[in-house]
């Protein structure tokens, strides 16, 4: 045997409202929240929104740090641009890459190559766009050793771009290609001392000895870099690389 209790209101001692009914199965609550008590083994299905763990915003590229603030992860490496050249183009731009996000950042470059044999080069631009800037690099570019113990190297002052390998090299679509990476540290930054590079490269050269190459350049004027242009005397045939931004 079954029986039922039906009530619209509980009150307290005092006379409080704690439960109400409307009748229609509304009810209207006076109980104090919960504040202690609650075991974490309790919540068992669902998941807990990452707004209600810190605060900041929650992303792929950022942690709960111990004050429960998010923040990026130190050395993160986020992508930004993927070059995928398989024809030929003039010249590849990375346009408007660079901003004050970042202090630097990191092209790897798994393989380039010319239709004929080119030494790879860069200049960086100056506005959004692909507009190149063509004056006063300085740079340090191809200094290395061959396989077979001979010293390679070069510099330019006040050149029209950067080069980062010597002579006629043999980047042609019939050889192996250049391959390795360039950093660019403080790009962006208003500073005749920023937009410096480092670079480090391996391929094979015009007389089919390997090389090893490392270098730099930087572009001695005070405007900020938004980006940079990699081209060569002849068209890029093959080129895949990809730009990282570094988180501190």
């Amino acid at each position: 045997m079954s029986s039922t209790i039906q009530v619209d209101k509980i009150t307290d001692i005092g006379g409080n409202t704690m439960l109400e009914s409307n009748g229609s199965g509304t009810f209207t609550s006076s109980l104090p929240a919960p504040t202690s008590g609650i075991a974490a083994s309790a919540i068992d299905s669902g998941t807990i929104a990452t707004a209600r763990l810190g605060s900041g915003t929650a992303s792929s590229s950022t942690f709960l740090r111990g004050d429960q603030t998010y923040a990026e992860a130190g050395g993160t490496f986020i992508e930004i641009a993927e070059a995928n050249v398989t024809s030929n183009v003039g010249s590849y731009f990375f346009s408007n890459v660079f901003s004050s996000t970042y202090d630097s950042y990191l092209l790897q470059i798994r393989v380039m190559k010319f239709a004929s044999d080119q030494t790879p080069q860069m200049r960086f631009t100056t506005d959004t766009g692909t507009t190149e800037n063509s004056s006063s690099y300085h740079y340090w570019s191809y200094y290395g050793l061959n396989v077979t113990g001979s010293e390679v190297r070069g510099n330019g002052n006040g050149d029209t771009k950067i080069l980062f390998t010597s002579g006629t090299d043999a980047d042609s679509s019939s050889d192996g290609g250049i391959s390795g990476e360039i950093r660019f540290f403080n790009p962006f930054a208003n500073d005749s001392r920023s937009a410096v590079t480092t670079s480090q490269f391996t391929y094979r050269d015009d007389n089919n000895t390997y090389v090893s190459v490392t270098g730099g350049g930087v572009l001695s004027n005070s405007s900020p870099r938004y980006g940079f242009v990699l081209f060569g005397n002849s068209n890029i045939a093959l080129l895949k690389a990809t730009l990282y931004g570094i988180v501190k």
